[in-house]
This record gives structure tokens, C-alpha cells and sequence, in this order.
């Protein structure tokens, strides 16, 4: 029996808001709570959710939907939807800043599209309602194609609550000499999720069909080195760069030795890569060789290495405490494979979207 988590993200609702402007409120069914422009009470009644606010109530008949206390939304009145901004149970929480992108990566799963979410004002109400020491990731798209805008607003952000924390996804085409002053001060709360899909020039700016990103990258390494900012540092691995990745490692160690994390990562099969899926996709649960070879270089070198969206029983036992539960909450299951193992409390599962026949050919408990 497949496990099925697919948690929605948006819904419709119907309202009688006095107000057509966007708005956040972090929500609560405790029947004390003092209803204004931050806080909201919710309950539920037959088959719908009630929720009142400050501006009027509004109602979801999405029976799916099963809110968390303090759970921070969006709310369009104009357009009758919310965003599920923040959920505090959640294993990753992001914010989708735009779908645009200047890169068109072969395994992409988000292909580029010209919508962009950049309503910086509206969020920064939003983030300064997360709990103490909350974590936000910021993807795209590309979200530093709003560099000034984003840094403003990250800097706005940690001047009022510098317990929290970024993590942010970016192909890193657009750091500048002139960052590093602002970078630094971003330095402590920021993680930039950076992709170095290969050591060998051409293989990496194939992969992301964009000329000249493999020189435009380790220049903004540069920047970002000199800021002492944090980087994680990713690998996405496909038949293109399986190969490449003992020398990738020796590349890093030497040159790149400060950044925080390696990700060697999975494909996730939707966008881009489920076009490219037969073309890309490699199996290591069939072949862990050049894998485990970057592995023994770069811990050799003192580089954290970390293993995402790989299912345990995929990867050898020696190497299972560097796969990490990587896969969100709303976007993960579990297969009928998995049903008699013990271990799904440790592992990360696979993508709703994850396709057996074509995955991989040695996964199950008896791999374990």
C-alpha cells in the first residue's frame, strides 16, 4: 500500500473581508485569543473551517487541510486564497520568491516560468510572526534575480529578530565585489544552497545550458568567502557527472574547503528532469563506486558531506549516517516497498511523484 502525504499548500476560501488588500495573521484555536491585525481565531463547524480576523471572517470547505496551531497564512481577499506560509510542525518551511530564472538545468524541477511572488513588505510581516529561532528557506526560480530588494529585506528582517535563520537557494550568477559588506552582515543568519554540478567547466555549464556559469560561480565564491558567509554547497548526480565526482571532490577539498556542507543529491522526477528522466537519472542503489570514492576524499579533507533525497536502503550501510531526511513534508510518501520496513522513521522516503518502474532496482528492507 502506497503511504500518500501530499500536503496542500494553498486553498480557496469564501469571505467577507472588509479589506481587498493582502494580508498575514498567524492563527489559533484558543477561544481567548485577542482577534486583531496579527492574530486570528479558528474553528471548525460542520464540514468547513472558520476562520475570524480582524477584517471579517473567512471559511475553507477543504476537508484535506488540517491546520497547526500558530500556523502563519497569506491571505488574497481579491482573488478569495490563502498560502500556508508557515507551518511550525513542518521539517522545511520555504517561500517561493519567483519562478523566473536566468539557468535552464536539464534535471530542474521547477522549470522557469515569468511569475514572480517578490512582495517583499507582505512577507516581512509574515517573518516577524515566526516563532523564536524559526528557520525559513527562500527558493525560486532564481531568487537573487531580486538580489537588492531580497538583501534589503534579509537585513530589515535580522536588525528586528536576529534569532532567525535563511537558508536560500540560489545558482549564485550574481554576487558582486560590491556584496561583500552586505553579505557579511547577512553572514550569521544566512545559508546560501549553492549547485557545482561538476570540476570540469564545460560538463557544468551543460547541465545548466548556460555558457560561462562555471567561471561566473567561483567568482562569486570568492565573494561569498571573503563575507564569511555560509555555503552548502550542491551536487545533484545523473548519468552527466556520476563519473566526474572523485575529481569534484578533490576540487573542493582544494579549493572550496570552507564551505559548511556538501549535498550530494538525488533527482527529484518532476519538471526537467522527468522530461530527461531516461537520459539523466542514475541509479546508485545499482552503483555507489564513484560515490563512495568522492566520499572517502572529501571526508579525508575534513569536508561535512551530507547524502539528499536518498532512500536508505539505496545507499550502503557504511555510508546510511550521511543521508539525511531531506524530502518536505508536503511533497513526500512512502511505497509499498517500504511497508514491512523499520526504518521509515529514519529515511527520507521518496517524492510523491517518485515512479518505481523507473527508479531504482535494488531498494526494500531487504537491502537494509
Amino acid at each position: 500500500m502506497v503511504e500518500l502525504s501530499m500536503i496542500k499548500l494553498h486553498s480557496k476560501i469564501t469571505h467577507n473581508l472588509s479589506t481587498e488588500d493582502n494580508f498575514v495573521i498567524k492563527i489559533s484555536s484558543n477561544k481567548k485569543i485577542n482577534v486583531d491585525a496579527n492574530n486570528a481565531y479558528m474553528k471548525n463547524l460542520d464540514d468547513k473551517i472558520i476562520i475570524q480576523t480582524l477584517y471579517g471572517e473567512f471559511s475553507i470547505f477543504d476537508d484535506s487541510i488540517a491546520f497547526e496551531e500558530n500556523e502563519i497564512l497569506l491571505i488574497f481577499p481579491k482573488v478569495s486564497s490563502i498560502k500556508r506560509f508557515f507551518r511550525p510542525n513542518a521539517n522545511s518551511n520555504s517561500l517561493l520568491l519567483t519562478e523566473e530564472c536566468d539557468q535552464r538545468c536539464i534535471m530542474c524541477s521547477q522549470p522557469p516560468k515569468n511569475k514572480r511572488y517578490d512582495n517583499f513588505s507582505l512577507y516581512k510581516k509574515a517573518v516577524l510572526l515566526m516563532p523564536e529561532y524559526g528557520h525559513l528557506g527562500i527558493t525560486g526560480g532564481e531568487p537573487t534575480l531580486f538580489k537588492e530588494p531580497l538583501i534589503n529585506f534579509l537585513k530589515d528582517i535580522i536588525e528586528i529578530r536576529n534569532d532567525l535563520t535563511f537558508h536560500i537557494l540560489t545558482n549564485g550568477q550574481h554576487f558582486v565585489k560590491e556584496d561583500i559588506n552586505n553579505l557579511f552582515i547577512l553572514s550569521k543568519n544566512v545559508t546560501w544552497g549553492i549547485p557545482l554540478y561538476s570540476y570540469d567547466e564545460k560538463s557544468h555549464d551543460d547541465i545548466v545550458s548556460k555558457d560561462g556559469a562555471y567561471k561566473r560561480l567561483f567568482d562569486s565564491f570568492n565573494y561569498l568567502l571573503s563575507s564569511g558567509s555560509r555555503v552548502e554547497l550542491r551536487t545533484v548526480i545523473m548519468k552527466q557527472n556520476v563519473k566526474h565526482l572523485p575529481k569534484l571532490s578533490e576540487l573542493i577539498s582544494s579549493q572550496l574547503p570552507w564551505i559548511k556542507v556538501w549535498a550530494i543529491m538525488q533527482l527529484e522526477n518532476i519538471g526537467y528532469a522527468r522530461m530527461n528522466w531516461d537520459k539523466i537519472f542514475f541509479d546508485n542503489s545499482s552503483d555507489f563506486s564513484n560515490i563512495e570514492k568522492a566520499m572517502s576524499i572529501g571526508l579525508a579533507n575534513n569536508i561535512n558531506i551530507a547524502f539528499f533525497n536518498f532512500p536508505l536502503c539505496s545507499v550502503p550501510r557504511d555510508y546510511r549516517g550521511y543521508a539525511k531526511n531531506s524530502i518536505s513534508d508536503w511533497k513526500n510518501k512512502f511505497i509499498e516497498n517500504c511497508d514491512k520496513c523499520q526504518k521509515k522513521d529514519f529515511c527520507t522516503g521518496f517524492f510523491e511523484w517518485h515512479k518505481n518502474d523507473i527508479g531504482y532496482k535494488h531498494i526494500g528492507p531487504e537491502y537494509l
